[in-house]
């Protein structure tokens, strides 16, 4: 999938690395993220496959690679965009962890609980923040994409609380 999100950025024009991370911070990373020791060797790869190019340029006496898309990634990238979307589940591995609280003193779970709620409402927070910046920036499929990750992050808040206020009764 990370191949296809670096193919669909650099649809819009030459991006460094850095450039490609920050997009994705700002974009995608409410339902796909991926760290730059994971982007560095995709680009090798989609470069090696001849999906894109890249030239290096002189940034402040610092050579740094602006990659592009070439025909045969444009190619690549409108032919997956052309197929069915197919349904994938969500893996949230935090589901696994409270599967088996049952194994855990109870005050524990609980406490467990409330640091989730509170990372995910710090995430949530943090997203809420950028909805006028998104909306003015990004069509309206990349905006509603963003608004899914903020039903995603409520709604884990709001079951974790059902949850807690089921354990604390």
């Amino acid at each position: 999938m990370l191949e296809y999100i670096i193919l669909g950025f650099l649809m819009y024009g030459e991006m460094s690395g850095y450039d490609l991370k920050q997009k994705m911070l700002e974009s995608t990373s409410n339902f796909f993220d991926a760290g730059y020791g994971t982007i560095y060797p995709a680009l090798k790869r989609m470069e090696s496959k001849g999906v894109i190019s890249y030239r290096e340029v002189s940034d402040g006496g610092k050579y740094k690679k602006l990659y592009a898309i070439t025909e045969s990634g444009k190619s690549n990238f409108i032919n997956w965009l052309e197929k069915p979307i197919e349904f994938s589940k969500i893996k949230p591995d935090h589901l696994i962890k409270i599967f088996f609280f049952t194994f855990l003193p109870k005050q524990k779970a609980i406490e467990h609980l409330k640091i989730f709620t509170k990372e995910v409402e710090c995430f949530l927070n943090v997203f809420s923040k950028a909805e006028n910046s998104v909306k003015e920036n990004y069509d309206i499929y990349q905006f509603h994409t963003y608004l899914f990750g903020i039903g995603a992050y409520e709604y884990f808040i709001k079951w974790a609380n059902d949850l807690l206020k089921q354990l604390e009764d």
